[in-house]
């Protein structure tokens, strides 16, 4: 499996993206008094319009359903808006706490680097490093891991970002275009249009937050499967068979070890 390029900083500072944050809070607000102010205004207007009253009526109750209905998906991320940070934060760590120094060993841990070839020889001399390559291979493996993992979180990180970057874009054309509805909402004739096109507006919104729901849905669930994949190759690898790391059958700590009748010597090179 090849390994991940670098991905780099994520596309907004933690500053950056707690400004963000309070924009967008700052614009739900803003688009909740924008609304409110367009209803009383055609409520205002109602009184006037005589037979055309229940026309505008249908339309400005649209415009408040379709209002609730934004305020309610927003709503349901709004309070969990998510820390990339600390997600792009626990990535790094566990290539610099672990995947650095792992791939650090990588090279050591052959015969030619190890001393046990310089100084040893004997059976148990060459069974210990017979399993220098399988640890060899369970190094490269863990470090393959941390990689992915790093590599995983930050692209968590960077999907919560755009995630909210999609519901900023998904307000500003909403505000704009309430501002201009409210305004138009002041004249008796004109109310009716008003809610009407508040009502659009609101629609579009809708959409476009709703679109990047389902967008961020797929994207998590592409990025799950990768952390099942990744889990699995853990627990089940050439690398790390079983999950474990690759150890010898017999103990060979001691200068002299019995196994099965065997005596494993560790001698002195002449």
């Amino acid at each position: 499996m090849t390994t991940p390029m670098p991905l780099g900083p994520l596309p907004l500072s933690q500053g950056e993206f707690d400004e963000l944050i309070r924009t967008i809070d700052e614009g739900i607000r803003r688009v909740e008094g924008l609304a409110n102010g367009l209803i009383d205004r055609v409520n205002d207007a109602l009184r006037f319009l005589g037979p055309f009253a229940q026309g505008a009526l249908d339309l400005l109750g649209r415009f408040r359903d379709l209002m609730m209905k934004f305020f309610s998906e927003v709503g349901k991320f709004f309070t969990r808006w998510g820390v990339p940070w600390t997600l792009y934060d626990h990535g790094q760590t566990w290539t610099r706490e672990v995947g650095g120094p792992v791939h650090e060993q990588t090279n050591k841990v052959e015969a030619g680097q190890m001393l046990v070839d310089d100084y040893w020889v004997g059976t148990a001399a060459t069974a210990y490093t017979g399993i220098l390559p399988l640890q060899a291979k369970a190094l490269a493996a863990i470090k393959a891991a941390t990689d992915d993992l790093d590599d995983a979180l930050w692209k968590i990180g960077a999907g919560i970002i755009a995630f909210w970057l999609a519901i900023a874009a998904a307000l500003i054309p909403l505000i704009v275009e309430l501002i201009a509805e409210a305004a138009v909402a002041l004249g008796i004739v004109t109310a009716p249009a008003a809610a009407g096109a508040a009502a659009a507006s609101t629609a579009k919104a809708i959409a476009l937050v709703t679109a990047a729901v389902t967008l961020s849905i797929a994207y998590l669930t592409t990025l799950w499967t990768e952390m099942r994949d990744l889990d699995q190759r853990l627990h089940n690898s050439d690398g790390l068979p079983g999950g474990k790391w690759p150890t010898l059958v017999s103990d060979i700590s001691n200068g002299r070890v019995h196994d099965s009748g065997k005596t494993l010597d560790w001698n002195i090179k002449s």
